[in-house]
């Protein structure tokens, strides 16, 4: 809901679940109750048509500061001095165990002090920082007065409502992520490329609130090795002064054990400070993280459940353009038809000559299988022919040099039985033997 501050006037705007609590103006830091929601009523035709904007303007934007770390030399000079002011004022009650705690065990606990303030100054100035992000948030940056959705013709309208905000508030996390926005979907008028851009910003703004805890974290991991440093140094000290050479003196022995003592004191305070000091600043600094956690997240629920759903990158647009050709549309629909009746000539011309070349291809192709089924037979029957004259040639051979052999067998019984030997007789084995 949308409200006016009763002391500025200036546009702030809330959740319906804020009413009667009581804030702080982000202009003029003056406190007041939110009033409740007003009864819902219909919206007007004149606030419906907002101004239109024709042309994207170019922007500069303004010096955006960075909303999560502290100036270095700023936090340190202010750490320098508090830590001098708060060992001065320790130096009144010098004697007393406190007191001694911090002036009388070396330059460790001074570092530890040291440290201690610096971080926690650097913690006061982010908590500063996150005060403002938080007052920021109060602003009506999109106001519905202007227009329920933000088109291509509004949108100027609503980046111009931004600049006119308070310089000191307009710096901020919200407000710079919400300008970016607005003026991408000025110039390119697309809802996807405004939801990136949003995104990425967002990724931006959590990892640098993330690193600016990086020295923070290092003070933290420094101090209570500082103390085991101190406990370390009193333990020498403590060893160094012991001096029982003289054990027959009950004095010699007195001072040597009070010596003892005070470097044992050294090393148990430092430590102890350390490590309280350490543990202090640890419970501010994630109170502290997790506000700028919940800063961010909130801004991020504002973009994706306020902002986006609001820009419209169609109707205008779309609108314009149509006007723009409605002239053409008869011609366009004519030259359309036209070509779709060309085309359709075509396509019958080719399925005709498809058809040609087909028929074409069947016949050449049952004509190269005939040939090819004539050519393969009368290839065997040779191959057949060839093998049977080679196969008969051997066999006749074969016959003849048996008839041959025979013959000269006859003609050897003939003479052997005018000598009156043996008779040989030719098996049909084709083996010899003796009758």
């Amino acid at each position: 809901m949308e409200f006016l501050c009763p002391h500025c006037q200036l546009n702030l705007s809330a959740e319906a679940e804020d009413a009667g609590k009581v804030v702080q103006c982000p202009g003029c830091n003056g406190r007041f109750q939110v009033p409740a929601a007003p009864a819902a009523k219909e919206t007007s035709a004149a606030a419906s048509t907002a101004t239109k904007h024709a042309a994207p303007v170019h922007r500069a934007g303004w010096k955006e500061e960075d909303h999560a770390n502290v100036n270095f030399v700023s936090s340190l000079g202010v750490g320098v001095a508090i830590t001098v002011s708060f060992l001065f004022l320790l130096l009144p009650f010098k004697g007393t165990y406190v007191s001694d705690i911090f002036l009388q065990r070396g330059w460790v606990n001074y570092a530890e002090v040291f440290l201690f303030v610096w971080g926690c100054v650097i913690l006061a100035f982010k908590w500063k920082k996150s005060k403002r992000q938080r007052q920021a948030m109060l602003l009506d940056v999109l106001p519905a007065k202007l227009s329920p959705e933000i088109t291509i013709d509004n949108v100027g309208a609503v980046i111009d409502h931004l600049y006119k905000l308070p310089v000191r508030l307009r710096d901020s996390l919200m407000v710079n992520r919400i300008r970016k926005g607005l003026e991408l979907f000025e110039k390119r008028n697309n809802n996807s490329e405004v939801s990136s851009l949003l995104s990425a910003q967002s990724d931006i703004d959590f990892s640098r609130t993330s690193g600016s805890y990086a020295l923070l974290k290092v003070f933290l991991w420094a101090i209570p090795i500082l103390g085991f440093i101190g406990t370390v140094q009193g333990l020498s000290i403590a060893v160094g002064n012991l001096d029982m050479g003289n054990a027959a003196d009950p004095e010699a022995i007195k001072g040597a054990i009070g010596k003892l003592t005070g470097g044992l004191g050294i090393a148990f305070d430092t430590t102890l400070l350390g490590l309280v000091l350490s543990m202090i600043m640890s419970f501010p600094m994630a109170a502290m993280q997790k506000q700028e956690e919940e800063t961010l997240t909130l801004i991020d629920a504002f973009c994706t459940e306020k902002l986006l759903p609001r820009l419209n990158d169609s109707s205008a647009g779309n609108a314009h353009e149509l006007m723009a050709h409605a002239e053409s549309l008869p011609e366009f629909a004519r030259s359309l038809a036209k070509a779709h009746e060309l085309f359709l000539i075509k396509l019958t011309e080719a399925t005709a000559l498809l058809k040609d070349a087909g028929e074409t291809l069947k016949t050449r192709l049952d004509t190269h299988q005939s040939t090819v089924e004539g050519t393969f037979k009368l290839s065997v029957d040779q191959l057949t022919q060839e093998t049977r004259d080679s196969l008969r040639k051997p066999a006749e051979q074969l016959n003849e040099y048996f008839h041959s052999l025979g013959k000269g067998i006859d003609s050897l019984n003939d003479t052997l039985k005018q000598l009156g030997g043996e008779k040989i007789v030719i098996q049909k084995r084709g083996f010899f033997s003796r009758s």
